[in-house]
């Protein structure tokens, strides 16, 4: 079984927070707690990405305490609204970012108990489930992603993810391919990353 690279798993990390905007229309309570977690896990997520390598220990750290003050505005916001869907999805982001894959799979799957067809908290569950080595649950809500939103192109980037990690070759190369059909070039990394598992795979 081939392991995924962790500039592959990177990618699933950059997508997962960029894609967490709110999902429930009827937040009301602690707006101003969820815009400053969503604020903070952000500009954590924006330090762990330094390319600085001299700035690195000092950035990790520093982020290390943002992404717990995040946790702690998005728990204030639960503990006002429990059925916030965007709060418990941002939360299980940072979760998942801090490496805390069971917190975050649980926070995933109460969100997806209040919104079962968001394709994107879906895709979120599977990218939890890849890092947690759990390929059959990873490649199902993969698969449900898709079928919601066939337009979901970080979704098919996890398919391939899995398939590769599966040995199943052939699939993997459908899913790299209609990533790069839908892929809009915004993710220059994404792009170049797909492109390269899809020559290796190919014998090319």
């Amino acid at each position: 079984m081939k392991q995924t690279s962790a500039a592959v798993l990177m990618l699933l990390l950059v997508w997962l927070v960029v894609a967490c905007g709110g999902t429930d229309a009827a937040f009301t309570q602690g707006n101003e707690h969820f815009q400053r977690g969503q604020e903070i896990a952000l500009a954590a997520n924006g330090l762990l990405q330094s390319g600085d390598e001299a700035k690195a220990q000092e950035d990790t750290t520093r982020a290390q305490a943002e992404f717990q003050q995040a946790i702690a505005s998005y728990q204030e916001v639960l503990a006002k609204n429990p059925k916030s869907v965007s709060a418990m999805t941002n939360l299980g982001i940072t979760y998942y970012t801090l490496g805390r894959l069971d917190e975050a799979i649980v926070q995933y799957q109460h969100a997806l108990e209040l919104a079962p067809n968001d394709a994107d908290i879906h895709s979120n569950l599977a990218a939890a489930y890849v890092q947690s080595n759990r390929l059959d649950l990873a490649l199902a809500e993969y698969q449900k992603a898709v079928e919601l939103n066939p337009d979901l192109s970080q979704a098919h980037f996890g398919l391939g993810v899995v398939y590769l990690q599966m040995a199943e070759t052939e699939s993997a190369v459908q899913a790299f391919e209609k990533f790069e059909e839908l892929d809009t070039g915004q993710d220059p990394t994404a792009s170049a990353e797909a492109a390269k598992y899809l020559k290796q795979l190919k014998g090319e």
